[in-house]
């Protein structure tokens, strides 16, 4: 199956909705484990898709692997898994939540969203993302006194 470009939809603006439809278009495309070396140590990204209004990632995640506290700046996001197990670690006010992710489960939030994500399954992982605006800055963020601080750059 060959997934559609969508640097030509002429869409500025994509809901959160439109997000996950399209991460769940081109996490659909069966090829994507052949594009990939699942024997990597650390994490990859590949670029299925790109322009200024929307970017669209498949993400390589080795066993153990994960992001760190991040944001992603001003752009919004979803993502679908394609295959392996995932958690995301999510803090709102003094709380933090974990979503267990598998196989087919999708995701989406807004611009500011602060999480890490770790592949906490016995095999490779594969997601594929969807953020708009393209993704111009991710802030780094560390624990510190159980609240989340930036990183200076």
């Amino acid at each position: 199956m060959s997934t559609p470009s969508v640097s030509s939809l002429g869409i500025r603006d994509f809901t959160a909705e439109q997000l996950i439809r399209i991460a769940r278009l081109f996490a659909s495309d069966d090829s994507h484990a052949g594009q990939v070396d699942l024997t990597v140590t650390e994490r990859q990204r590949i670029s299925l898709d790109s322009n200024a209004h929307l970017e669209v990632w498949l993400m390589v995640w080795p066993v153990g692997s994960t992001t760190g506290w991040h944001d992603h700046g001003q752009a919004a996001g979803a993502y679908v898994v394609v295959t392996g197990e995932l958690i995301e670690e999510s803090r709102r006010g003094g709380s933090v939540g974990d979503l267990l992710l598998e196989k087919g489960d999708e995701r989406a939030f807004g611009a500011g969203h602060i999480h890490n994500m770790t592949n906490v399954g016995d095999t490779p992982a594969l997601t594929v993302h969807a953020y708009s605006p393209g993704l111009t800055e991710m802030t780094p963020y560390e624990l510190v006194d159980g609240r989340l601080v930036p990183v200076n750059p």
